[in-house]
């Protein structure tokens, strides 16, 4: 059986094809999870967000393990196990598949993260959250290095769109949560309960007032 998929099997196909199409689910996953966290993201639309982000990042791993083990069983250009698990050991584009396997154990730490959110605690949960932008780094450069095609014109215009998409939504983010952040404040705000303190010592200061005119009678 394993024999047969070696021979019928278009295994290098296999290979470039969820080798592309994990990164495409991972940007996209990567991008609506910063969307849904912006300041205007709120009620339905946030949570339709957060699902396919969930969604997308999931399929981006599974397809990753798919690619990886094509290339165990591939006939052209097979890869050893510790090849494939140990960074930096391939014998093709050491460097390039050292990020791919990198980017894998990032992604999987950041999915595993993501499910033991409760037990972990917002801000660990955070930290291994912000594994998913040098995983996507990762794969970029990953796919630009190893990639057979990436020397095509409509293939680098995706890596640049991709990237230069993360890169911009990541910046916007960030401008509108400093913009929002003045605005943000813990307790009560001192500019509204500083007329209402006003009220209360005022109408205290007149019961007291009445009742040193009743007194006086």
């Amino acid at each position: 059986m394993a024999q047969w998929i070696v021979d019928h099997v278009p295994t290098w196909n296999i290979i470039r094809i969820s080798g592309i199409a994990a990164y495409l689910l991972l940007f996209a996953g990567v991008f609506l999870g910063i969307a849904q966290g912006m300041p205007a993201a709120k009620g339905k639309p946030k949570a339709t967000m957060y699902q396919w982000h969930t969604r997308t990042t999931w399929l981006a791993f599974g397809l990753g393990i798919l690619h990886a083990l094509t290339l165990y069983i591939d006939h052209y250009s097979p890869f050893t196990w510790s090849e494939l698990l140990i960074p930096f050991r391939a014998s093709v584009h050491p460097v390039g598949s050292g990020l791919g396997t990198l980017s894998l154990y990032a992604l999987l730490i950041v999915l595993l993260s993501s499910d033991l959110r409760n037990k972990l605690g917002s801000k660990w949960w955070f930290m291994f959250h912000m594994l998913s932008y040098p995983a996507f780094i990762g794969l970029l450069v990953h796919g630009m290095i190893t990639g057979s095609d990436s020397g095509n014109v409509l293939m680098r215009l995706m890596y640049v769109f991709t990237g230069l998409s993360i890169l911009g939504i990541t910046v916007l983010r960030g401008l509108l949560r400093e913009h929002k952040g003045p605005q943000i404040t813990i307790g009560p705000n001192r500019s509204q309960s500083q007329p209402a303190m006003e009220r209360t010592w005022g109408e205290a200061y007149e019961l007291v007032g009445a009742g040193r005119q009743e007194r006086l009678k």
